[in-house]
C-alpha cells in the first residue's frame, strides 16, 4: 500500500535530521521510498516560542501494516535523538503518517486520516509537491493549498537539498579499488578520460582540495561547477564548502537553479568515503590488475550492479544503492 508522511525537525542540523530519517525509512523492511518533496521553512505551531522547522512529505510502498509502519517510524524517532517533552514543541524529528491506501483508523495510537492534514501549510504544500490530486477528506490537496486560512500561514521554501541520496560518484580503480599513488592517477586511460568528460560535462563536480591541486595547473575543471570540499582552501574560482552542512545548502540552492543537475563526487579518496552514505549511484571503470595503490575508493555495501559495459582490459560499471529511486520534484 501507499502511505503519505510528513516529516519535520527544528533542533540541530535539521535538514541532515530529516534527510537521515529519510535515509532510514528507506532501509525498513518491505519498504520502498518513492517521492520525497522539497524542503519548507515554517513558523512553529502551537509553542511558538521555538526555532522555526524545515518540513518536507514523503510517499512509501510498504507491505507493512500502518500501525506496523508507525513503530518504525517512531524507532526512527528515537535513534535521532527524538524526546517528547511536550505537545507541538521543538523536536529534531517528527515524522507523522497523514494518510494510508484504503485505510482509515480512528485508535487512540493511530488516527488516519491525520485529523490535522486539512488544517496546516507545512503538511499541505510538501504534500502538493508529490500528491496534488490527493482526495483527504473529500477533497484533493491542492484545492485544500488554496483555502485563505492556509495561504495566511507562514511558509517558504528551504534552501537545503531534500534528497536522502542526492550524489553520484565516479572513479577508476583496479581490482584493489585503488584509486591513486603518490598523489596521483593510477592508471590513465583514454577511454576512461572520455567517459569521465562525457558523464560530467555540465554538472557539478565535487572534490577534495588535493583532487583540485591534481587538475592540469591547478586549476577548476572547464565546462562544470566545481565545489571543493576544505576547511582551509582560499580561491574565488571554485565553490568552497567547510563542512557538510554548507555542502547541502549549497547543493540545495544549484538544485532550484536547475532540477536536473548531477552532483558528482571525484575524489579523493577522504572524500568519497566521507560521501559515500550519501550517494546513490556509483560509476566505475574497473582496469583490469593490481597497481600497488596507496589511495583507495571505499568499500561499499548495499549498491547493486544495474549495467556493465565491457572494453579490451576495462569495464564501464553503473551501481545503484538498493531502495534510493526516490523522485525529488522542485516546489514552482
Amino acid at each position: 500500500m501507499n502511505i503519505y508522511l510528513s516529516l519535520g525537525a527544528n533542533l540541530g542540523n535539521r535538514g541532515e535530521s530529516l534527510r537521515e530519517a529519510l535515509r532510514k525509512i528507506a532501509c525498513l523492511p518491505q519498504t520502498a521510498l518513492k517521492a520525497v518533496a522539497p524542503f519548507y521553512e515554517t513558523a512553529p505551531w502551537g509553542n511558538l516560542e521555538q526555532p522555526a522547522f524545515i518540513n518536507t512529505a514523503a510517499m512509501v510502498e510498504t507491505k507493512l501494516s500502518p500501525l506496523s509502519f508507525l513503530h518504525k517510524t517512531q524507532q526512527i524517532e528515537y535513534d535521532l535523538g527524538r524526546v517528547r517533552h511536550e505537545h507541538w514543541g521543538a523536536r529534531t524529528i517528527d515524522i507523522d503518517l497523514l494518510w494510508a491506501e484504503d485505510v482509515v483508523s480512528d485508535t487512540e495510537e493511530l488516527k488516519l486520516p491525520h485529523p490535522y492534514v486539512t488544517e496546516r501549510a507545512f503538511v499541505l504544500m510538501p504534500l502538493r509537491d508529490i500528491a496534488p490530486d490527493l482526495v483527504v477528506q473529500g477533497r484533493t490537496v491542492a484545492d485544500w493549498c488554496q483555502e485563505k486560512t492556509i495561504q495566511q500561514q507562514e511558509i517558504h521554501p528551504a534552501a537545503e537539498l531534500s534528497e536522502p541520496y542526492p550524489l553520484s560518484m565516479i572513479a577508476c580503480v583496479d581490482e584493489q579499488l585503488g584509486i591513486g599513488r603518490n598523489g596521483e592517477l593510477l592508471v590513465h586511460s583514454r577511454e576512461d578520460m572520455a567517459h569521465f568528460k562525457q558523464a560530467t560535462l555540465g554538472q557539478v563536480v565535487i572534490m577534495g582540495r588535493k583532487t583540485l591541486e591534481s587538475l592540469p595547473g591547478g586549476r577548476p575543471l572547464p565546462g562544470r561547477i566545481n565545489i571543493v570540499l576544505s576547511r582551509s582552501l582560499v580561491r574565488d574560482d571554485v565553490f568552497v564548502c567547510r563542512n557538510l552542512a554548507e555542502l547541502w545548502t549549497l547543493l540545495g540552492k544549484l538544485r532550484m537553479d536547475e532540477p536536473d543537475r548531477k552532483f558528482i563526487c571525484m575524489g579523493g579518496g577522504a572524500i568519497y568515503a566521507l560521501l559515500l552514505p550519501y550517494a546513490k549511484e556509483i560509476w566505475l571503470t574497473e582496469v583490469a590488475g593490481k597497481f600497488a595503490a596507496d589511495t583507495f575508493f571505499p568499500a561499499y555495501e548495499g549498491f547493486f550492479e544495474a549495467a556493465r559495459e565491457a572494453r579490451s582490459g576495462l569495464s564501464f560499471v553503473r551501481l545503484l544503492r538498493a531502495g534510493a529511486d526516490c523522485f525529488c520534484p522542485i516546489a514552482k
